[in-house]
């Protein structure tokens, strides 16, 4: 009895825990990015859930990777190779 009923919080905030982290790395942090900038380089009205949204975001933050892998590299006077 007080099993099912400590399974069923932890289901719950399972499942909230997932929500907020789907919401704030996909939604916010590829989306987002990937939203803004279609909209002023590719199309005026681009959809929100598209997937030209989505991959503009993964590129975005890609760029941004591959740009702080090259400053941190930089700044630690690693040769290049």
């Amino acid at each position: 009895m007080i099993d099912d009923a400590i399974g069923g919080i932890f289901k719950v905030v399972g499942r909230f825990i997932v929500q907020i982290f789907y919401e704030l790395l996909f939604e916010l942090m590829v989306k987002g990015p990937g939203y803004f900038i279609s909209k002023k380089l590719i199309n005026r009205d681009p959809d929100p859930d598209g997937l030209v949204v989505v991959i503009t975001g993964f590129t975005f933050w890609l760029i941004i990777g591959a740009g702080a892998y090259e400053v941190y590299k930089l700044a630690s006077g690693s040769p290049r190779a």
